[in-house]
């Protein structure tokens, strides 16, 4: 399958225009075949493909950050410089239903159907650029959302932030609000709300929304370029570039370059980890943890949340309930029981 998918997007890339205009914007570009090309090959692990073909996207010059990673979601950026692909909606005609899906409740009776973690929150690094575990980091695990990374706070709610019906965020659960954990089941149980894509724009009708919904953007294309020259071990001023141009490439993210002479195992946790905080909530983040192979250290076990006073002391929430994921079961899906009655030469696949 990967070979023919290869096989499908070489042919078709050279065919295909650099941009569109008018009416067409929103079909898949050159750049777009090309950007699905780099992904598919580092999936599978071929590594020199995949650097070669993000680099013929970034070789394009079609494609920059777009400056501002707090409007990236809006509709005021809507077909800006980043987007390499994304599936185009408009109210009332062909809508989503992403704000009624992720928003607090308090908006609207939103249903906070996907929430953020602990687990990815303690990932994002303090404003200076060191891991939160780090000496001389500087973190409050009593004040834990200040001086962060402030893609923290552009890809989710926070409290103390003010949401699109105008009202002040305040998830707590002795907060005595609508958010507040435990107040409905409705209400997230973490205490966090995805933030992205959330937009004042659709509060009043939240399952009628009209915001495009980015499929790959030239964010990632940096990252697999960065990853995959790595994961070859052809490790050069390059990957610095890429990695860079993504932790401080816009005006309201700065945070410092990476130091050069790293190690392939340095880079490599630099590089898995500015994927998980950039890429945050857009659909990638599963499929890496299984392709790095990583899933069954970091998916098993309670599920936290936001950490809040209560009467003087500090606490984390913990959720009702535990996850798990079985190595090496959950790494792949099993093959479906009507294939293997049809062709009596598959097998399942193992653990299921």
């Amino acid at each position: 399958m990967y070979d023919f998918i290869n096989t499908e997007l070489a042919e078709i890339a050279p065919l295909l225009p650099l941009a569109y205009t008018g009416d067409d914007i929103g079909r898949v570009t050159r750049g777009a075949a090309l950007a699905l090309k780099a992904r598919l090959n580092l999936y599978a692990g071929r590594y020199t493909d995949a650097a070669t073909d993000a680099k013929a996207v970034i070789d394009q010059n079609t494609y920059s950050l777009y400056p501002q990673y707090s409007a990236l979601f809006s509709y005021a950026a809507e077909n800006n410089q980043e987007v390499i692909l994304d599936e185009q909606f408009i109210a009332s005609s062909y809508s989503n239903s992403v704000f009624y899906l992720l928003a607090p409740y308090s908006q609207k009776s939103s249903q906070s159907t996907y929430v953020p973690t602990k687990a990815y929150a303690d990932q994002v690094q303090t404003a200076d650029g060191l891991d939160i575990t780090d000496a001389g980091s500087g973190y409050d695990s009593t004040h834990p959302y200040v001086n962060r990374d402030p893609r923290l706070s552009f890809s989710v709610f926070l409290d103390g932030d003010v949401l699109p019906g105008g009202n002040v965020f305040h998830p707590a659960p002795n907060s005595g609000t609508a958010d507040a954990v435990g107040n409905t089941y409705i209400a997230s149980t973490t205490g966090f709300n995805i933030k992205k894509y959330i937009n004042a724009d659709d509060y009043a009708t939240p399952s009628n929304c009209g915001i495009n919904i980015i499929l790959i953007r030239y964010a990632e294309v940096l990252l697999t370029y960065a990853e995959a020259k790595i994961e070859a071990g052809d490790i050069d001023q390059s990957v610095y570039d890429a990695i860079n141009t993504v932790r401080n490439g816009r005006y309201d993210v700065k945070l410092p370059s990476i130091a050069t002479g790293l190690t392939q195992d340095e880079l490599r946790n630099i590089v898995r980890k500015e994927r998980t905080v950039e890429l945050a909530f857009e659909g990638l983040h599963l499929a890496d943890i299984r392709r790095w192979k990583t899933a069954a250290s970091v998916v098993p076990g309670p599920v936290y949340g936001i950490t809040y006073e209560d009467n003087g002391a500090f606490k984390t929430i913990q959720v009702a309930v535990t996850r798990e994921f079985i190595d090496p079961k959950h790494y792949l899906w099993p093959v479906p029981q009507t294939e293997i009655t049809q062709d009596p030469d598959l097998t399942q696949n193992v653990g299921w």
